[in-house]
């Protein structure tokens, strides 16, 4: 026979019990349906899973230690024995490595500084986290500016993202300003009607770029008098200024912002709140605050950029090789995504339990119809009908149900996925207390809008169901591969059943 008459005898035979194949074909759609639903939860919860490891900061960043690490002295303080030391001359071994774009230490300033602005220093600042880096590794090492330039002169620092929000007003009882940014507002403000507002960003009480700040730091400076006095340790404080004997004296120093540093913790916290100057300028100011203290070429911790992610692990390989002590978000993610894939196994499994009910259906639906048409079996061979073309008549019908089920199983999976991604969004963006809370990337947003968020993703979207290109594929393929898988037995005993036999058959 034709392929076609072979394809033309599979649609007559499976329309010819029409509920029988119906149902077959439906217990295929909920079989599919269950598998693509169920992986593509476990799809959602890997991608939710990448944004919140996406959102600590630039996970191609490798934390590089001396001596065991920064928990050393928890540990008792004991050195590795390595003899590894953090100088610039490892910096430069650092550059010169395989996968690494840029390299620059890390240095938080060791004494307490405070910051005041505003006419006659209104605007206070304590405890002020001041980091230094090497400004010439700024734009390799991957930091960002939302404003502003990168300092050119000693008096120049950058600034971190909410720094700006860290004062308080001297003069309104310690008033702050807050802003969506800060980490300092609440989630939801009530408004006169009792309504949820959502977040009130406030501007700060001056523009960082356009005023120079003065800080104040020492070797036994404690904060600012202000400050101690409101925690009621003025006494403390007065002695903390340099008046006592055999204290030294504090340093007071005008600095000029001359740009804002996108907040990234991965690169250090001073990033979000605090300030940063170059390396350099960093240990000058050191020395001029305590003159006596040793100086030391040596860090407490170096950043090393990999050139990509897939790069992290040879770096830290060749890092760990020298005698250094490494961290970064690649262990982090690595356990992320097995924890993933063990869910998404899980949840497929599931799945899979109703297909394999669906293919014992298509098994069972083929070996009613073997037994009904074994007259017209006996009857095809005794016309000289070839066994290979019996044979696949049957898997095309077993494959049939197989496809189609499948199918519009995907069809089904995409629509019940859709529908799960919008009410998620429409419940984080309009619930009080919910997710988002109004405040998100759904919020006010059209349904056009939210229907596109839904089906590609975003930028602060958030999709509880992902269902990638691959797996419909996959699953009208594995639907139709189940049908043929089912069906051979029974198309294998058509072909086996002996013609004179099958034609004295009066069932």
């Amino acid at each position: 026979m034709r392929f076609g008459d072979i394809l033309r005898l599979c649609r007559q035979n499976l329309w010819r019990r029409k509920s029988r194949t119906i149902l077959t074909v439906l217990g295929v759609i909920v079989g599919c349906c269950s598998i693509v639903l169920m992986v593509s939860l476990g799809q959602g919860i890997n991608e939710q899973m990448n944004a919140l490891i996406k959102s600590m900061g630039d996970l191609s960043i490798v934390t590089v230690y001396a001596d065991g690490g920064p928990d050393r002295a928890e540990r008792g303080g004991s050195s590795t024995g390595s003899g590894a030391k953090l100088d610039d001359k490892a910096l430069e071994s650092f550059r010169a490595m395989n996968g690494v774009d840029g390299v620059t230490p890390m240095m938080d300033f060791p004494y307490t500084v405070t910051a005041r602005a505003g006419a006659g220093g209104r605007y206070l600042h304590d405890y002020v986290q001041v980091m230094g880096v090497d400004m010439t590794q700024f734009d390799r090492m991957g930091y960002k500016l939302v404003g502003g330039e990168k300092p050119f002169r000693d008096d120049q620092v950058l600034a971190g993202e909410t720094f700006a929000y860290g004062f308080l007003d001297t003069l309104r009882n310690g008033e702050r300003r807050m802003g969506a940014g800060d980490g300092m507002t609440p989630p939801c403000v009530s408004g006169a009607d009792a309504q949820c507002e959502g977040r009130r960003d406030e501007k700060p009480f001056f523009d960082p770029l356009v005023t120079r700040i003065r800080v104040t730091t020492g070797v036994n400076y404690q904060g600012d008098q202000y400050t101690m006095s409101m925690q009621g340790g003025g006494s403390a404080g007065a002695a903390g200024a340099g008046g006592a004997a055999g204290r030294s004296e504090n340093i007071t120093l005008d600095l000029q912002i001359s740009g804002v540093t996108a907040s990234d913790y991965g690169k250090g916290f001073a990033t979000s709140d605090g300030l940063i100057m170059d390396v350099k300028a960093m240990k000058a100011l050191a020395a001029k605050v305590n003159p006596s203290a040793r100086k030391s070429d040596t860090y407490s911790q170096v950043l090393v950029k990999a050139a990509d992610l897939g790069s992290v692990p040879e770096v830290e390989s060749q890092i760990k090789a020298l005698g250094y002590e490494t961290s970064s978000y690649e262990d982090m993610r690595r356990s992320m995504d097995e924890q993933s894939r063990a869910v998404q196994l899980i949840l497929g499994g599931i799945g899979a339990v109703a297909l394999l009910v669906a293919a014992i259906g298509i098994a069972n639906t083929m070996i009613m119809s073997v037994t009904e048409r074994t007259r017209e079996i006996g009857i095809m061979k005794a016309l000289g009908c070839y066994v290979r073309d019996i044979r696949i008549m049957f898997l095309a019908e077993a494959g049939a149900i197989g496809f189609f089920g499948g199918l519009i199983g995907c069809a089904l999976s995409g629509l019940v996925s859709l529908g799960i991604n919008v009410a998620g969004m429409l419940y984080a963006s309009g619930a009080p207390g919910a997710p988002g809370g109004g405040d998100g990337a759904q919020s006010g947003a059209s349904l056009w809008t939210i229907l596109r968020q839904a089906i590609v993703g975003g930028e602060n979207v958030t999709r509880y169901s992902v269902i990638p290109w691959w797996l419909f594929l996959f699953a009208v393929l594995f639907s139709t591969l189940i049908g043929l898988l089912f069906g051979f037995g029974p198309a294998n005993k058509a072909v086996k059943i002996p013609a004179l036999d099958a034609i004295k058959n009066n069932e």
